[in-house]
């Protein structure tokens, strides 16, 4: 078999990461060469070059880096503009402070709170960097005939921002050494204080450890106040450059934003990119790559910036307007077959790559989606694992090559991550700990295979449990397993209490590795069967965290209740504070208080929403006392089999009846009984009414 290794040259070329270049795979060969836009007629990169601040939001490997390459080579031949590039993580991950010796072993909060000081700098000198690097190219000179007089006065202007911002900076370093040599002296002149506070939660506070901090953060924050006009010092001279060079806009590039942790983004947002954004007038634009739920908005204008998803639903249901699926589905397939073609053409011109496959196109490009949800980087894994697993053996890529590649891809790439790294990154309103989302997770596969038993009757091949629907109100509480690539947003329903919810997807390589089988909901046959009642996991989401105990601090640190013993060896001391200098005790306590408050509040909805119909079979089952067939709650009710079917779906979907499946199966007929919530529902219910018929006795 020829042209093995280009193929593997194709394949890595999908997995581009940030400023990768595809000249370092092809020579001659540029973004315009490889570029496919994720809408059709370019709706991505067209809306990305207007000028206008733009949020480009997606998931890790959607090409966020990509089209900023395309956008900022699409931008040079603009001549009334400039585009520079930051890289945030490698800015941040730079932006070390130094210490002063006499002040070495300086608490963790005031090296973050100089690092923050430094972040600030180093972000303005790369702006003046990168503009710098535009000045000096002799483009400039040549083709657009400034004179040396010109030149000159934007290099002053360049080196007036370093200078200020450089002064600046040592202004609030020196501010915030100080007042923490102050406050260190003040507790050693003191000694050791221990300050005993009585309560219903007795503690022991040592000196003023507790305090500290936001200590640390008042002063940092009065200092930049005090010491920093970012329109002065920044602004103002980007305003004289602008007017020099005679154009519109300044085009900042930020990528890889959301890497950063929340307190690093409100600096760089409260003191960088909002000012500039609002004060400039009109001049400096924003172009920031974030992951979904991992950006901090502080005060930007939401009429003046636009917002555009790359994730698979969120990015086709706007584009459509309405959640047609099978629209969606088409634009979505239609994307991953112009991807896929345009990339092997760069590699295979002569369009020879088909020998590579034993499976026709149509297919090819089916299970790419099905496997990716289109998202490139990941078809890049998948594809060079099929080179390893095939290509080199002389084997052609089969359609199951592709589904085992994916397993590999869950397994090594997805789980592993997600298990393994302590700085997986999380939504920012996240309060469950990983552990908890993955302990979930599985409550979740372990449900999908029972709704794969054959206890379970269907028509509709295969048994596929790859989707399951969760009420809009909780979905967030799966944010970080969808980050993570767990699962993906399919489509939107209403559920069977005609309550808006989301259908997901499981990931497909998660599925193979739990024997579950995968089928797309792309037409209305398939989405009425997912939005069965057994599909729906509101009720397990909610009993999970009602009854999950966790072991959390006063500061909100949350650890697995499987470190109870490690703990308890420190004297439930929480270790994630101790790093910051404090002692705080950790309890044992269930799952987040305010997460169990909303998930009652959303439970108690759905109860009140109880229908007459409802109130009938619940009343029925209550009285009968043991599983009943459908047929038979039919037959005694009086409606149809469809009409009580629907009935008892919404009723199992407010957790107010189970199916039995073990009886279901052995009967080879559906066998519903009360739950025990239901069961406590039906006799306050019956016990309010007899309350109001012994009352009307009483009056007549």
């Amino acid at each position: 078999m020829e042209n093995k290794l280009k193929f593997l040259e194709f394949s890595e070329s999908l997995k581009l990461v940030r400023k990768t270049r595809i000249e370092d795979f092809i020579e001659d060969k540029n973004i315009d060469d490889i570029y496919t836009d994720l809408l059709p007629n370019n709706g991505i990169i067209n809306k990305l070059n207007l000028p206008r601040t733009t949020i480009l939001v997606g998931r890790k490997g959607t090409g966020k880096s990509t089209i900023f390459q395309k956008s900022q080579k699409d931008l040079v031949s603009n001549n009334k503009c400039i585009s520079i590039y930051i890289d945030v993580k490698s800015l941040y991950d730079n932006s070390t402070p130094t210490i002063p010796l006499e002040v070495e072993s300086v608490s963790k909060e005031l090296q973050k709170y100089l690092l923050f000081s430094n972040l600030i700098k180093e972000i303005v000198l790369e702006t003046k960097n990168r503009l710098d690097e535009f000045v000096q190219v002799s483009i400039i000179k040549r083709l657009l005939g400034f004179d040396k007089e010109q030149i000159d006065k934007i290099n002053l202007e360049l080196d007036e921002i370093e200078k200020s911002i450089s002064n600046v900076i040592k202004q609030v370093d020196a501010s915030l050494i100080t007042n923490y040599k102050l406050s260190s002296q003040e507790e050693n002149e003191k000694s050791v204080k221990g300050d005993i506070s009585i309560s219903k939660t007795p503690k022991l506070d040592i000196g003023a450890s507790a305090t500290k901090g936001s200590t640390i953060k008042s002063e940092f924050e009065t200092s930049l106040v005090t010491y920093l006009d970012i329109k002065k010092s920044l602004i103002t001279k980007l305003t004289s450059i602008k007017n020099i060079l005679e154009i519109d806009h300044l085009y900042i590039f930020l990528d890889d934003y959301s890497e950063i942790d929340e307190e690093s983004q409100k600096v760089f947002m409260d003191w960088f990119i909002t000012p500039l954004n609002n004060l400039s007038d009109d001049f400096v634009k924003f172009k920031i790559a974030i992951y979904p739920h991992r950006f901090y908005y502080g005060k930007l204008d939401n009429s003046k910036i636009d917002e555009i998803s790359l994730d698979f639903f969120d990015a086709f249901y706007t584009f459509e307007k309405e959640a047609d699926i099978s629209k969606m589905e088409t634009l979505a397939l239609d994307y991953t077959k112009r991807l896929i073609q345009k990339r092997l053409h760069l590699f295979f011109p002569n369009n020879n790559w088909e020998k590579f496959f034993s499976i026709d196109e149509s297919e090819i490009y089916d299970i790419l989606f099905s496997t990716s949800f289109n998202i490139p980087r990941k078809i890049g894994f998948l594809l060079s694992y099929c080179y390893e697993s095939c290509l080199i053996h002389d084997v052609k890529i089969s359609k199951e090559a592709i589904e085992n590649a994916s397993k590999r891809y869950y397994s090594d790439i997805i789980h592993k991550y997600f298990i393994a790294n302590q700085f997986v990154t999380k939504p920012f309103q996240d309060k469950i700990s990983n552990e908890h989302q993955y302990q979930l997770l599985n409550f979740i596969i372990n449900r999908q295979k029972i709704n794969s038993s054959s206890s379970n009757r269907t028509r509709i091949k295969g048994k596929p449990t790859n989707h399951f629907i969760v009420n809009k109100e909780i979905s967030n509480l799966l944010d970080n397993l969808e980050l993570n690539g767990f699962l993906t947003t399919y489509n939107n329903v209403n559920d069977n209490n005609d309550n808006l919810s989301i259908i997901y997807s499981l990931d497909y390589g998660l599925c193979k590795t739990h024997n579950l089988n995968f089928s797309r909901a792309y037409n209305s046959k398939l989405i009425t069967y997912f939005t069965q009642a057994r599909f729906n996991m509101n009720i397990l989401i909610s009993d999970y965290f009602n009854k999950t105990q966790l072991i959390k601090c006063p500061n909100n640190h949350e650890f697995p209740y499987e470190m109870l013993k490690t703990l308890k060896a420190f004297k439930m001391r929480c270790p994630t504070c101790l790093d910051d200098g404090n002692s705080v005790l950790c309890e044992v306590t269930l799952s987040s208080q305010e997460v169990r408050e909303r998930l009652q509040t959303i439970e108690n909805k759905r109860i009140q929403k109880l229908t007459f119909s409802e109130f009938q079979v619940l009343d029925y089952l209550n009285g009968y006392q043991k599983i009943v067939s459908i047929h038979k709650i039919s037959s005694t009710l009086d409606n149809s089999i469809s009409t009580t079917h629907s009935i008892i779906n919404k009723l199992i979907e407010k957790g107010l009846i189970l199916q039995d499946n073990e009886a279901s199966r052995t009967l080879k007929k559906e066998m519903f009984n009360l739950s025990e919530k239901g069961s406590k529902l039906i006799k306050t219910i019956l016990k309010l009414i007899e309350d109001i018929k012994t009352k009307e006795r009483k009056e007549n």
